[in-house]
């Protein structure tokens, strides 16, 4: 249970991450801001880099992308925003972010335990789809207006999000967690500073630009911590359970923080309480499995 805690936590940190990620992104412009996003990040990390950060192991090239698909990850939130709105792309992404979970965890990819689809599992994606529905139906949203592209961006950026997780995880467990979240800001620098010059550096304001709260730019501190939670969590939980879990914690924190700017949402309030009913059905499939695989274990001679 700590672990799922740990997830939900990591939930409530991408909520505010986001946040203060699209202020800042609104304000210099999207590759601007993830530079900063990045250097920030790192800057918290760089006097752990050489003690807590060091690596005590090597790895293969490509667990070190994690940072470099999170990039992408951020083009995809992007376009899918902008094509066809904040709750169509969050459901989009959920839904890749389940579909993909789901094959992960089927056939064990990129190092996982397998857990296999059954019809417990099934049922709990279903019911999980409803709220998806829901969230899209009452937000007045709808996929019809927006293009096949941003959609379908939409629905790889779950994908690109849980393979950038595997692969900090996949480092993490080779070179140490503190190694891997180091990493992962360090490869996510480099790769936004190179599409940052490919732009003409273009800013939409000079920084720093007055009159604004130095929140605007915590995101970077935010997410180094989350990256550091997901290191810990990811290789001990199932990846569906893992995603489901950490959309939970992001979609409630979004209704909290909704609420105090004075907003209020009801399909993300049916469509999160839906999800949530997925996911506990899902982590009684994953309990009743393991327990069932438990009591079958061969007798040691």
């Amino acid at each position: 249970m700590t672990h799922v805690s740990l997830a939900a936590l990591y939930g409530v940190l991408l909520s505010l991450m986001n946040t203060v990620n699209a202020q800042l992104s609104g304000l210099y412009g999207n590759w601007a801001a993830t530079v900063m996003i990045h250097l920030i990040g790192l800057l918290v990390l760089l006097p752990l880099a050489f003690t807590w950060g060091r690596a005590k192991g090597r790895a293969p090239w490509y667990q070190y992308s994690g940072g470099l698909i999170g990039i992408l990850s951020v083009v995809f939130v992007n376009i899918g925003v902008s094509g066809i709105g904040v709750t169509a792309n969050l459901v989009l992404m959920l839904l890749g972010q389940v579909s993909c979970s789901a094959v992960v965890d089927h056939f064990g990819l990129m190092g996982a335990a397998v857990h296999r689809m059954n019809r417990g599992k099934f049922l709990a994606m279903t019911v999980m789809a409803l709220g998806c529905g829901a969230m899209l139906a009452l937000s007045g949203e709808t996929l019809s207006g927006g293009s096949a592209l941003a959609a379908a961006v939409s629905f790889l950026s779950g994908w690109t999000m849980i393979f950038a997780r595997m692969a900090n995880a996949a480092l993490a467990t080779r070179c140490g967690v503190g190694y891997s979240t180091v990493m992962n800001y360090v490869t996510g620098l480099l790769g936004s500073l190179l599409v940052f010059a490919l732009t003409g550096f273009r800013m939409n304001a000079a920084f720093p630009a007055p009159g604004y709260s130095l929140l605007i730019y915590t995101g970077g501190a935010l997410g180094a911590l989350g990256i550091f939670l997901a290191n810990v969590v990811t290789p001990r939980l199932p990846a569906l359970q893992m995603s489901l879990v950490v959309f939970v914690g992001q979609v409630f924190t979004g209704m909290g923080i909704d609420a105090l700017m004075g907003r209020f949402s009801l399909g993300t309030l049916v469509g999160g309480l839906l999800v949530a009913a997925g996911m506990i059905g899902n982590m009684r499939s994953d309990s009743k499995e393991a327990s069932h695989g438990a009591h079958h274990q061969p007798e040691k001679p």
